[in-house]
Parts: C-alpha cells; sequence; structure tokens
C-alpha cells in the first residue's frame, strides 16, 4: 500500500502519472537516433556532427542525476516531478523549433535536465510509496519506459522526413505528464534520524558496482550484437536481431512484475543475472546467439527497477540521497566501458565479442553475488547498515 496516499483512486493517479512520464522519456532517448537523418538534411551537418545532440542529453540529465538528492530533500517528490516533466517537453518543442543547429543543442541539453530528474524522482517515489510491493510497481514503471523506447523510433519514421513533428507530439506528451503528476499526493522524503551513524560506505559501493556494471552490461550487448551477427546474417538482419533483444527485456519487466511479490528483490537479481551470464556464454555459440541474446535481454528486464527496491530496503531512511549517486555512477558505465570493450574486441577479433560480453556480465554476477552475502550475514537497520 502507498505509503502517505489514503484510497485506490490515489494509487491509480499517482501509477498514471508515473506511467505517462515514463513513455515520454522513454520516446525521447529512443528518438534521437532515428532522427538523425532529418538533422543531417535541415541543418546541413556532417556525420561527426549529429552525435553531439545525444552527448548534449545526456550531459543534462547527468548533472540533474548527481544534484536530485539535494533536489529531493529540498523541494520533495511532487515539485520535482512536474518540473521535471516541463523542462523535458520544453527541451522536445525546442528541438522540434530550433531553426540552428546550437539551438537544437541547447535544447537537448536543457530537456536532459528533465530528463535526469524524472528518472530519478520517478523511480524512487514507486520505491517510497509501494513499500513491500515496490519490485513490481518498479518493473512495470520501467516497463512504460521500454514501450516508449519502442514507440519512438516509430513516431519518427511515421512522420519523416518531418522529425519535428514527431518531437512536438512528445512535448505534448510530457506537459500532460506534468499536468497528471500535480494531481495525486505523493509522499514526502524521509528525514535522516538526528545523531544517525555516518552512511555505511560497503553497501553503497556494492550498489554503486552493480549499476555501473549492469548498464555497462545491457549497453555492451545492444551495442555489440549487431557487430558480432552482420558477417553471419547481413546488417538489416542483425538490427532486427538487435531491437528482438530489447523487445524482450521490455516484455520481461511485465513478466517480472507479475511474478515479484514472490521473491525477495535481492533473490529476483541475483536469479535474473545468473541466467543471464549462462545466456550470454551460450552466445558464443554462432547459430544461438540469437535466441541466447534475446534470453539476456528478457534476464536482464527486472536487474534495473528491481534493485532499487532492494535499495529501498537497504537504505530506508536515506534512499533520497544514495539512489542519486547509484544511478549516476550507472550512466557513466558506458562511458568507461564502451571503449574499453570497442578496443578488446579491435585487438581480439569480432568474433570473439560474445567471450567479452560474457565476461563483462560474469563481472556483474560476482558484484550482485558479494552484495547478496553481505545482505544475508546481516540485516538492514534503519541507517541501511548490513551489519
Amino acid at each position: 500500500m502507498l505509503r502517505g496516499l489514503v484510497d485506490t483512486r490515489d494509487r491509480r493517479s499517482l501509477f498514471a502519472a508515473g506511467t505517462v512520464v515514463f513513455l515520454a522519456i522513454g520516446a525521447v532517448q529512443a528518438m534521437y537516433g532515428p532522427a538523425f537523418p532529418g538533422f543531417l538534411r535541415r541543418y546541413q551537418l556532417g556525420v561527426g556532427e549529429v552525435g553531439t545532440v545525444v552527448s548534449a542529453h545526456f550531459l543534462g540529465s547527468f548533472v540533474t542525476i548527481a544534484l536530485s538528492g539535494l533536489l529531493l530533500v529540498r523541494f520533495g517528490y511532487r515539485r520535482l516531478l512536474v518540473v521535471g516533466s516541463a523542462v523535458l517537453g520544453l527541451g522536445a518543442a525546442g528541438v522540434a523549433l530550433s531553426p540552428a543547429w546550437g539551438g537544437v543543442l541547447g535544447s537537448a541539453f536543457f530537456g536532459g535536465l528533465g530528463f535526469g530528474l524524472i528518472d530519478v524522482t520517478t523511480n524512487l517515489l514507486f520505491a517510497r510509496a509501494y513499500g513491500g510491493r515496490a519490485s513490481g510497481a518498479l518493473n512495470l514503471l520501467n516497463a512504460a519506459f521500454g514501450l516508449g523506447a519502442v514507440a519512438g523510433p516509430l513516431l519518427v519514421g511515421l512522420f519523416a522526413p518531418h522529425v519535428a513533428a514527431a518531437f512536438l507530439l512528445v512535448a505534448v506528451l510530457c506537459l500532460a505528464a506534468a499536468v497528471l503528476a500535480a494531481l495525486p499526493p505523493m509522499p514526502e522524503p524521509l528525514p535522516v534520524a538526528r545523531g544517525a551513524p555516518r552512511l555505511p560506505l560497503a553497501p553503497l559501493a556494492g550498489f554503486m558496482l552493480l549499476y555501473f556494471l549492469y548498464v555497462s552490461s545491457e549497453v555492451g550487448v545492444a551495442s555489440w550484437e549487431p557487430t558480432y551477427l552482420t558477417p553471419v546474417v547481413g546488417a538489416s538482419v542483425a538490427a532486427f536481431l538487435t531491437s528482438l533483444y530489447w523487445g524482450a527485456l521490455t516484455a520481461g519487466r511485465f513478466l517480472a512484475a507479475a511474478v515479484s511479490d514472490r521473491f525477495r528483490a535481492s533473490d529476483m537479481v541475483l536469479g535474473a543475472v545468473a541466467l543471464a551470464l549462462a545466456a550470454a556464454w551460450v552466445a558464443v555459440i554462432t547459430p544461438l546467439a540469437p535466441v541466447a541474446y534475446a534470453v539476456v535481454g528478457l534476464a536482464f528486464a527486472p536487474v534495473f527497477p528491481t534493485a532499487l527496491a532492494w535499495l529501498q530496503e537497504v537504505f530506508p531512511q536515506r534512499a533520497e540521497r544514495v539512489a542519486p549517486l547509484v544511478i549516476a555512477g550507472a550512466n557513466l558505465g558506458p562511458v568507461a566501458s564502451a571503449p574499453a570493450i570497442g578496443w578488446v574486441v579491435a585487438w581480439w577479433g569480432t568474433g570473439r565479442v560474445p567471450v567479452v560480453l560474457g565476461l563483462v556480465v560474469l563481472a556483474l554476477t560476482v558484484a550482485v553475488a558479494l552484495l547478496w552475502r553481505q545482505a544475508r550475514v546481516g540485516t538492514a537497520t534503519p541507517d541501511g547498515d548490513l551489519g
């Protein structure tokens, strides 16, 4: 049951607001790449320039993710969710309507600020509000993100070559989300008890490593699966098989939401990464790789949202301060791992891509297992110490 909410209608209103806003951020993140050809034509850019719009977006999101812990304590969930939705909508509108490329970059950065606020605030809000049932709610919320990520490129294709129309439609969706977010009652961040011990560093480091390696693994598979499969099946089929990976990840979150009440969050995360590890190594057998990577996507599905529910259990009084650090670290994962994987693949050959990805997923599994064991040895206290 939601803490601080009074009836079923309020719960439904909160869920509706979260779903709409996560559809919007999923769509925006997935639209930039498919919009590249339209940007190239409209602004007469070189291929090397167009990718900077993605950098601008993620730079903006990193700024607000890093600051969101302080902002949540100061302003609370409602204000950040309303402001974040409005800022993302205005940024999307700016991307659509800017007459110059510099305006597009500035709008993408501005929209990214809203994206970061929404990402942390909504995930934490659901973790706080749903308590013991947070795992299922968070998986459904992040499934909405996946649906938005599927819909975004379809919108760009539908309106092509006028990509501005797609961004304007998402801007309207964001503003609708801002209105919805202003309606339901919401719990407030919990204050840390006066005189509480220092934040324990061991579990915090464990969760930061978990998320760093998880996002590295998730993005690594999506980035390198087509490189591995293209020599075998061709570029177009390889691209389709990569979309199958994302589709499996999205579908898996609906499945995880249905079964999450039957498992502890920590057990579910450990089981998920163990299944992903097994499937990642099956991909070494090239004919089985498409199915194996789809299974990896299915297994990865509950990790990000369910680990947030686990984080809430471990840091019940400090989730608003801890989660932004963890999610900010997660966003840095691909920044460090992508060039490292690329260097190893260039040196070792594209045929060894499954081995490289398997080693990354192995590191993730070890990190989760160590954190799981630490949690089993002790129990969480209100200060977030695992004992």
